[in-house]
């Protein structure tokens, strides 16, 4: 892989991440027009580079996350358990583009169901926040988005949409640590540290600052199942050319 697809892999990385429209799916899908396998390994090292972006967006709002812990490990658990005991099919499906139309598809009819809902400002409980997480072990799928099926989720069970956004960017922190304790072997096993690895990781960390300032102002105006459209598209055309 040259500095050039690097690059490009961590700006798409940066947008992707937090844009709902599946990161893995887009890292996946570019890798495979690159002619490369697919990579695990990759992206969690890009998914790291991430994690810094939201740690440095979320910096003021440390108090948030602590004031709702016990809702963000509730909503935590079930990705814990689909990274301890589906591990090998997770690894497979990172391997393969063949059933990304699919799971582009149901991103997609995610964010469509949320153009239909009426805004409201329901609090976080356990039962909500066990239903939000369960969404996010979905969304371990490579083409699945996991901020479009948390925050999606999240705005069907009434919660509002900062509050969506704060609380699925709060379970992305602790399963991104989770991912990397899990995986740790696989990152130190492979040549990330070099400086070619070190610009796109610094790259991919602005771009996702860049794409959270936008998310959040999209969450503002209501307009999240836009991004629907896109997917739609996206999974459609997917059927014609994998």
């Amino acid at each position: 892989m040259d500095i050039y697809q690097s690059i490009l892999l961590g700006i798409t990385q940066g947008i992707t991440e937090f844009l709902p429209i599946s990161s893995s799916g887009h890292l996946n899908l570019l890798q495979h027009f690159f002619g490369f396998t697919p990579s695990l390994s990759l992206d969690i090292f890009l998914n790291t580079a991430t994690l810094f972006s939201v740690i440095f967006f979320f910096k003021n709002q440390i108090k948030y996350f602590f004031d709702n812990l016990k809702y963000v490990v509730i909503g935590t658990i079930p990705a814990i358990i689909a990274g301890l005991f589906f591990k090998d099919i997770i690894e497979s499906s990172f391997s393969s583009v063949k059933f990304m139309p699919y799971e582009f598809l149901i991103t997609s009819i995610l964010l469509f169901a949320t153009k239909f809902i009426k805004i409201k400002s329901n609090k976080l409980n356990y039962k909500n926040s066990i239903i939000i997480g369960l969404m996010q072990a979905v969304a371990i799928l490579p083409a699945v988005s996991r901020s479009g099926a948390t925050i999606a989720t999240a705005l069907l069970l009434g919660l509002a949409p900062l509050e969506s956004f704060n609380f699925s960017f709060c379970l992305f922190i602790v399963a991104s640590i989770g991912a990397i304790i899990l995986d740790y072997k696989i990152l130190l096993t492979t040549s990330f540290f070099n400086l070619t690895s070190i610009l796109t990781f610094i790259i991919t960390t602005i771009t996702g600052v860049v794409a959270l300032n936008f998310l959040q102002k999209i969450m503002q105006k209501n307009s999240f199942w836009y991004f629907g459209i896109y997917t739609l598209i996206l999974a459609i055309g997917l059927l014609f050319v994998l």
